[in-house]
């Protein structure tokens, strides 16, 4: 939609006036004189974007007025609850969190470290002002909020050295590192990344034992622990300590979708074990029946033929660079115009490759393709198109590329090298590919959807499902290799296969992606939450709030309120169900 000329010049100078106190505290944070101008100014501030790192005073006291409406009943069981919060953006995130599950009824204590840099953008410390900045401004949450919110700076909580396990630490380390340089290939000879390790490994220390100290000091105040994603930096440390010590844990955060939030019960958001049981119980939620299973696996191949041509209707960014590209000029680009049987190797971008959760046959994704290209150089006779994660080109691709992993290769008649920015359609080679390999990419559950056989070199979520080339060890993994190389024509993918992978897909993208109000600061200002809480939209967001504050195992127990397919939440129905639904009950369940 067009904006008028008003808007333009409303949204011109919002754009000005939030331009100069950006500027001023981009790394450092307001003082005494300023945070109270900025409490005086809030009636304009608060039109404002927000902005944790100088406006929190200003727009704290509108955000907390939204626990003043009235509650939306039944009210769930209440809890006490622990929400451990830091960084940028994060702050802002994590207050909406916080407030909605107040008026929901919990008791929230939200512990903090007075963290507003980011965790991997220069520079790492934060300016000495984050602190009394925190600390004033939150110290006056538990008073507007009526006791039921309060913050704690956990900088401030005495700790003690605590043993952690080496291994453990070493891999949450390794982690951070690359998510810092950017690089999976980690060189401790580089002085930067030398340093990056040393800061990362005395942050994970330090954590860990204001974790430990604080939670086992408190652990039987709470009854469950929230962290926003639970896998990285601070977060990693007290969802660790948190199943340490026995208490609940759940994980959430932003992932494909705009306006969604993903959960997962009981550890840290990637080893969606909340994926693992919907999986498991996906006959009894009513995934598989008609109409819900053909309608299901038809939204998932348009959702995928969404992301093929470059679509944002649901997808939060587009990485497809030739949409419309046709069959033939993408097997002209790739050099397989001649019809010669090619298997298809697709890549991640790197760093984002890193997690240790996905390493298990090989210790990093460099280390898979160069091993998976040379077997197949070497050890088949098939001819190899690689094609590098159109990521790798983008501004958050990282620091190393695919085509300088297989530096060592260049020039083989039987490798054909895609970069990432070349414009080539990844899906038109997966029609004609003999077979697919990939890492942990989601493109080896699409190869599935669309029939085509795919191997998978890492610990990824969809792998183990029934519809793709599991490995148990390297050995395995390269048997497979040779045993579809070899063959002149890898069979037809069973049709109830790749309908099970689209099954997933659905699940995955359209089950466990969550609607939430909220996925920039801007939308904050767009919709404050004082008056969305008032609105009839409330409706849509609850579900996600309460299944938040359930454990492990009450979700277990209660997934089937939550996500059965009968149109009584957010999960989509086919129109024909919709008018089996209660009325109120469908307006909630719209796809994101």
């Amino acid at each position: 939609m067009s904006l008028t000329i008003t808007q333009r010049l409303a949204r011109r100078l919002r754009q000005g006036l939030e331009w100069l106190p950006d500027h001023i505290y981009a790394h450092r944070h307001p003082g005494p004189i300023a945070r109270r101008l900025i409490f005086a100014l809030a009636p304009v501030v608060t039109r404002l974007t927000p902005n944790d790192k100088w406006s929190l005073s200003a727009h704290l006291p509108a955000w907390l007025s939204a626990l003043n409406a009235a509650p939306a009943y039944p009210l769930p069981p209440p809890k006490r609850i622990f929400l451990f919060t830091a960084y940028r953006i994060q702050f802002t995130h994590d207050f909406m969190v916080a407030i909605l599950l107040a008026w929901r009824g919990h008791s929230v204590t939200m512990g903090y470290l007075p963290k507003l840099q980011s965790p991997i953008k220069p520079p790492l410390e934060d300016h000495p002002s984050a602190k009394p900045y925190l600390r004033a401004v939150l110290g006056r949450v538990k008073r507007l909020s009526g006791g039921r919110l309060r913050c704690v700076d956990l900088s401030d909580i005495p700790v003690e050295n605590i043993s952690i396990d080496k291994e453990v630490l070493n891999a949450q380390v390794l982690s951070d590192t690359i998510m810092y340089t950017r690089r999976e290939t980690i060189d401790m000879t580089d002085p930067d990344v030398r340093t990056a390790w040393t800061y990362y490994k005395t942050q994970a220390r330090n954590t860990r034992a204001i974790a430990m100290a604080y939670l086992s000091r408190h652990r039987v105040d709470f009854d469950m622990v929230l962290v926003p994603n639970g896998a990285t930096f601070e977060t990693a440390q007290f969802c660790q300590t948190a199943k340490a010590l026995g208490l609940p844990v759940n994980a959430f955060e932003k992932f494909d979708f705009r306006g969604v939030r993903v959960l997962n019960h009981g550890d840290h958001f990637l080893a969606f074990n909340d994926v693992d049981a919907a999986w498991r119980h996906r006959k009894e939620l009513g995934y598989h029946n008609e109409p819900f299973r053909s309608f299901a696996v038809n939204r998932a191949l348009t959702l995928l033929d969404e992301r093929r041509h470059a679509s944002t209707a649901n997808w939060g960014w587009a990485l497809q660079k030739s949409p419309d590209q046709t069959l033939e000029e993408t097997l002209r680009a790739a050099g397989v115009e001649d019809g010669r049987r090619f298997v298809l190797v697709c890549t991640n971008v790197p760093y984002d490759a890193g997690y240790s959760t996905l390493l298990g046959l090989f210790p990093s994704m460099r280390e898979w393709l160069l091993q998976t290209v040379r077997f197949l150089l070497t050890q088949t006779d098939i001819h190899v198109v690689v094609r590098a994660h159109p990521g790798e080109a983008a501004s958050y691709g990282g620091k190393e590329r695919s085509e300088a992993t297989l530096a060592d290769f260049n020039g083989h008649e039987r490798l054909t090298m895609i970069p990432g920015d070349q414009a080539v359609n990844t899906y038109n080679l997966i029609e004609k590919c003999q077979f697919g390999v990939v890492f942990s990419s989601t493109t080896g559950m699409e190869m599935a959807m669309l029939g085509r056989t795919a191997v998978v070199g890492a610990t990824v979520y969809y792998s183990r499902r029934g519809f793709t080339v599991d490995s148990e060890s390297t050995d395995a993994y390269f048997a497979h290799l040779r045993r579809l190389a070899a063959l002149p024509e890898v069979p037809p993918f069973e049709q109830e296969a790749a309908k099970e992978a689209a099954l997933f897909h659905f699940i995955f993208h359209f089950v466990m992606q969550w609607p939430f109000p909220y996925h920039k600061p801007s939308s904050v200002r767009e919709q404050p939450l004082h008056k969305l809480i008032r609105s009839a939209r409330i409706e849509r967001y609850l579900p996600f709030i309460d299944a938040l504050a359930c454990s492990e195992d009450e979700w277990v127990a209660r997934q089937g309120e939550f996500i059965a397919a009968d149109g009584s939440n957010h999960v989509p129905v086919p129109r024909q169900m919709d008018s089996q639904c209660d009325r109120k009950s469908a307006a909630v369940l719209q796809p994101v």
